[in-house]
């Protein structure tokens, strides 16, 4: 299956990337498995305030309203990550 991550904001620069497509073995992964292939990805999931401070979208979905990072990825799926905002 294909899987494009696109990355947002201050992630963008931290990262220095703003897409990147993997092949990932199988018919299904969770959306953690995916992430975890890119590695500058995997330390950042490994915080567990990633899910409270950032927006992960699947197919446009926030995965807060799905299973967090055990949503499951099928097929061609789009992953978009977006940093914490500030201002006030």
């Amino acid at each position: 299956m294909m899987v494009t991550v696109t990355v947002y904001m201050m992630l963008r620069k931290k990262l220095g990337w703003n897409s990147k497509t993997i092949k990932v073995e199988g018919e299904k992964a969770t959306l953690k498995e995916v992430l975890e292939r890119i590695p500058e990805l995997k330390q950042l999931i490994e915080d567990p305030l990633f899910i409270k401070e950032y927006i992960v979208l699947v197919n446009g979905v926030n995965i807060t309203l799905l299973k967090g990072l055990n949503t499951e990825i099928t097929g061609i799926t789009k992953i978009d990550i977006f940093s914490p905002g500030g201002g006030g």
